[in-house]
């Protein structure tokens, strides 16, 4: 099982970064839109991080949660997700669809304190194309826009429970990781008159290469014999990432062979985006209801509450030009619900029926994006919902999850770009057995 699990962390890896994220036009300013999500788990919980802290999930936006995992139990997950887009401006209307492998990750306990994860998580992501046809009173031009990229990390994480008591823990984690990937925009002229193909083509990319690193932490503290609460932080500082910004102008007979593209312009400026301070704060609260006791089994039901505020301050960049930029500060609220039949899956495991044995989540969220028309930021508002599906096989902590998103994203003007969008998540979480030992230490006598 293990060189299978292996096999298809290196096959995910290397599509990765070839996956497209995104549809929404607003996505080409700056690096693209921020990667506000992490896996279907909490997703499904309305986008809730910093205080998703579990022992059966891999939450790499709060590294303090590399400590809480279980003990001999190494989680390899990785995720999936597509989103159906419906745009609308005035009396034109549009539908898009989009999908990506949201990240990939493998993560194990060192030892009762300390906690470590790797892998590769998005970091920004920008894709769109629309098209329009002109008429200037002699000949008829179509202008299409396309974009494309995203920036990814490469991070390797750390985390140490500094209090581990059995009422009281608290733990501290990093990120550390390499920050790499382009976004780039496009630009096309095409003559529509005659049968000739002539056009123009602008490219602009933005490039990144550099460190980047993240801090999280949480404190958890159980009241009484049925009630636990947790406070979860992670920042991302402000932080400089090298890089360079490309600017190409073609002209051709024929727009759509490349080949034979004449080069107008080409400039290369070396700088850096400077990405301001981000930071999210959460809280979870579980109550463990009173044993439900039946005839083959005693169920112990749980319930969890999170709600969570998220804040960025902005990007700026610096090419010693006339092209930089900047986006605007963006925050976001998220509420989340989750409810399990039964605590203890592995000892009813027999006797539970198949609805008992899932866990079920609710969630809200409401965005204010940093983009804006006429003056007006972009919102993007949502309900989510899920569930997750345990392995059960062998004592796994192996598990399906699923999340649905129903959302829409809009300015208060109402002549501005509408998108209304379904989303689906799907999540895999990996872990072997009671009986495997992937780390075995062995001794000779």
């Amino acid at each position: 099982m293990r060189y299978s699990l292996a096999f298809l962390f290196a096959s995910f890896v290397f599509i990765f970064n070839a996956q497209l994220s995104t549809t929404h036009p607003l996505s080409s300013y700056g690096i693209g839109e921020y990667n506000t999500g992490s896996n279907a788990i909490s997703t499904a919980l309305g986008g809730v991080n910093s205080s998703m802290i579990d022992s059966n999930m891999v939450n790499y936006f709060n590294p303090s949660s590399y400590s809480r995992l279980s003990k001999g139990n190494t989680l390899l997950t990785m995720g999936i997700e597509s989103m159906f887009s419906s745009y609308s401006q005035g009396d034109v209307s549009e539908f898009r669809l989009g999908a990506t492998i949201t990240h990939v990750a493998l993560a194990m306990k060192i030892n009762k304190i300390m906690g470590m994860s790797f892998g590769l998580k998005p970091y920004s992501k920008m894709g769109y194309e629309f098209s329009q046809n002109v008429f200037t009173g002699v000949d008829s031009i179509r202008y299409t826009y396309r974009g494309t990229g995203n920036m990814q990390d490469a991070y390797l994480g750390y985390a140490i429970s500094l209090i581990n008591t059995r009422s009281t823990h608290f733990s501290f984690g990093f990120n550390a990781s390499y920050l790499f990937g382009f976004v780039g925009n496009e630009r096309k002229s095409e003559l529509l008159t005659g049968n000739t193909d002539q056009g123009g083509l602008s490219i602009d990319n933005i490039r990144l290469s550099s460190f980047h690193y993240e801090l999280g932490a949480h404190l958890e503290q159980k009241i009484g014999l049925r009630q636990n609460i947790l406070i979860g932080f992670n920042i991302d500082p402000t932080q400089r990432f090298n890089g360079s910004l490309e600017n190409e102008l073609y002209t051709s007979s024929n727009i759509n062979t490349p080949s034979i593209y004449d080069t107008l312009a080409y400039t290369q400026t070396s700088g850096n985006v400077e990405v301001l301070q981000s930071y999210e704060i959460g809280l979870k609260y579980q109550f463990f209801f009173r044993d439900v006791k039946r005839k083959s089994n005693t169920r112990r039901p749980n319930i969890n509450l999170f709600a969570s505020y998220k804040k960025w301050n902005g990007i700026n960049s610096n090419f010693e030009s006339t092209a930089n930029w900047q986006l605007g500060q963006a925050d976001k609220w998220s509420i989340g619900l989750s409810y399990s039949p039964e605590t203890k899956l592995f000892e009813n495991v027999a006797t539970l029926k198949l609805f008992e044995k899932l866990t079920y989540r609710f969630g809200a969220y409401r965005l204010q994006t940093p983009f804006s028309s006429n003056g007006s930021n972009f919102v993007d508002r949502g309900t989510t919902f899920g569930f997750g599906i345990p392995i059960l096989a062998q004592m796994s902590l192996s598990s399906l999850n699923f999340a649905f998103v129903l959302g829409q994203r809009s300015a208060e003007n109402t002549n501005s770009l509408k998108e209304n969008y379904l989303g689906f998540k799907f999540g895999m979480v990996f872990s072997p057995s009671a009986f495997e030992k992937w780390f075995r230490k062995r001794k000779l006598d």
